[in-house]
């Protein structure tokens, strides 16, 4: 009788500890599922010279252009194969930039950064986007620099020339 006495208070004080983690699932899971929130930046410039600049800048940050269309304002860049230091696994870094026309002279540019991770032991290859990461610093800085001006978050006010 003591050990399922014992055993029931166990089980009791595991249910309840998890409440605050399992009240939070829902929200982790829809996160995990969604469509990534890109990282913006409005420049004072036609799409055609941006588009160019982000090119070079992708260059600037190491990383190789795989796919470049100027029509569709889309540019797909990858990192180096990174080994890490378990054997057999690796990790690469994909933007996805879209170049886009917002109005006379002002063009938007807007980047998902996602980390692709391949392990031997898990038989397959991750995508995660990255909400968060120094690149999309280093991505934004770099094409400043291509473009001689820095791009400003939308809702912000363009700065006098």
């Amino acid at each position: 009788m003591r050990t399922f006495l014992t055993l029931s208070c166990c089980v009791a004080v595991l249910v309840v500890a998890g409440c605050d983690s399992v009240s939070s699932f829902p929200s982790r899971v829809q996160e995990r599922f969604e469509a990534p929130q890109p990282q913006l930046r409005l420049y004072s410039a036609e799409q055609k010279p941006v588009f160019e600049a982000a090119q070079r800048a992708m260059k600037r940050i190491d990383f190789v252009v795989s796919r470049a269309g100027a029509a569709t304002g889309i540019i797909k860049a990858h990192s180096p194969l990174r080994s890490t230091t378990s054997f057999g696994k690796a990790r690469q870094y994909a933007f996805e930039v879209h170049v886009q026309t917002m109005g006379p002279g002002e063009t938007q540019v807007s980047a998902v950064l996602r980390e692709q991770e391949e392990s031997e032991s898990f038989a397959g290859a991750t995508d995660i986007p990255l909400r968060q990461h120094g690149l999309y610093d280093s991505f934004f800085a770099a094409l400043g620099q291509e473009l001689g001006e820095s791009g400003r978050e939308p809702g912000m006010p363009a700065t006098a020339k």
